[in-house]
């Protein structure tokens, strides 16, 4: 019994060890170098976390942006890199997530404090 409880509480150790590792992958520099790589893996990532945020339908991202619901990615892409060679120092302090935020509200602005807002405000705005 006491041989398990070692193994989870080690097993946890290293789990929460691997998280706080891996949390610098988000940041707003990591982010920015993914989308501008070449590499099928990092250009991947780069899409799926641009369209995430695009398609996510939460309060933080329905209040800061107005995402017309026809921007593909590559515009996702271009307005994100647009946003970090003019902004560099944010680049360096900030998460992926708070310059995505900043990219996007510069682009497509919007003053919605609405919670209840739905998709079609999004198409709408």
């Amino acid at each position: 019994m006491r041989s398990a409880f070692l193994f989870l509480a080690a097993s946890l150790l290293v789990a929460a060890g691997s998280h706080r590792a891996s949390a610098a992958y988000y940041s707003a520099k990591g982010m920015v170098a993914n989308c501008n790589s070449e590499a099928t893996y990092e250009s991947g990532w780069c899409a799926g976390y641009l369209g995430s945020w695009a398609d996510a339908d939460i309060d933080m991202v329905r209040r800061n942006a107005c995402i017309p619901s026809d921007t593909n990615l590559g515009t996702l892409k271009k307005v994100l890199l647009d946003y970090a060679r003019e902004h560099p120092g944010e680049v360096e302090t900030m998460s992926g997530g708070e310059l995505l935020q900043r990219a996007f509200n510069r682009k497509w602005p919007t003053t919605s404090t609405d919670d209840t807002e739905s998709e079609i405000f999004r198409r709408t705005c």
